[in-house]
């Protein structure tokens, strides 16, 4: 009963007693010790660092800005060569397809004029009683490429290995030492001229490749990526237009382009297919006119 009573007598505590301490450190957060270095560091150094943070102040966003400005420069100076080369490289493309097109209609001219001009020869050596002349100058003007011919022969397709196929035979490109920068599945201007080496090698009498007439004249190259065939770029597949006898398809298989070409097709899986044809129409090549070679008397 005294313990009860002596509480009932004690007075209230004061209830902002309890938060003097916390009252004190929100007040007072450092330790006087703390507090006092403070004070000494910032009578004695204040104003100079006030006075170089100032002048610290404008010079940082001076640097700023002027960082500022010449990465805009420079990232703008590399985006106009580009442009300017897009132009460039448009320009070129677009004139290329023109001058083509040009060489092709000239071609398609050329071609027809020639045409009138042997029907017109003919008909003169005719009327002259000349028709053994008349059918040398054809056979000539046929083992030429000057005029068109017609006749029995094989077509063989030749085209590039699809995206991501290879095969597992031997390597015919440096076995036969073919000097090609195409990529493996790629069928190169080198693969071409064996092929045709080949067709001729069987006994083909007239060879066209996309229609281009294969002459002594003739040229298969490479520009890049594209082939070209007298000069013209030939996309593939290619088409491999041959005339002659009727063995000249097992004749070319065993010869050296053949065994070349099957070792591509095993090798990089180059697409191939060979069947014959009993009326192939080959096309008149377009040929330069020679300036300094001249007939013999």
């Amino acid at each position: 009963m005294s313990g009860a009573t002596d509480r009932a007598q004690a007075p209230p505590r004061d209830p902002a007693a309890s938060m003097s301490l916390i009252t004190e450190l929100m007040k007072n957060p450092l330790d006087p010790a703390y507090r006092q270095e403070a004070d000494r560091r910032a009578a004695a150094g204040g104003s100079r660092d006030a006075a170089s943070s100032g002048h610290r102040s404008p010079i940082l966003i001076a640097v700023v800005i002027l960082l500022g400005f010449a990465l805009a420069t420079a990232v703008s100076a590399l985006r106009v060569p580009r442009t300017h080369q897009d132009r460039q490289r448009a320009s070129l493309i677009s004139r290329i397809h023109q001058e083509q097109g040009d060489i092709a209609a000239s071609s398609r001219q050329i071609t027809g004029l020639r045409g009138e001009i042997s029907t017109l020869q003919n008909k003169a050596l005719a009327r002259n009683n000349g028709a053994s002349t008349a059918a040398q100058l054809n056979a000539l003007g046929a083992s030429t490429g000057l005029v068109a011919v017609h006749g029995p022969g094989v077509v063989l397709s030749v085209d590039n290995a699809p995206s991501g196929s290879a095969g597992a035979g031997v390597d015919p490109r440096h076995q036969q030492g073919s000097d090609t920068t195409s990529a493996e599945g790629q069928v190169a201007s080198a693969d071409l001229q064996l092929v045709v080496d080949g067709m001729w090698q069987g006994g083909a009498e007239a060879i066209a490749i996309n229609g281009q007439r294969l002459t002594a004249q003739s040229a298969i190259r490479s520009a890049g990526e594209a082939i070209l065939v007298n000069f013209q770029p030939l996309q593939p597949p290619y088409i491999v237009s041959a005339i002659g006898p009727p063995s000249l398809r097992t004749a070319f298989e065993d010869s050296e382009g053949g065994v070349y070409l099957h070792g591509l097709a095993t090798g990089y899986g180059i697409r191939t297919s060979l069947r014959s044809d009993s009326s192939l129409k080959l096309p008149a090549a377009v040929v330069a006119d020679l300036r300094y070679a001249k007939a013999a008397q």
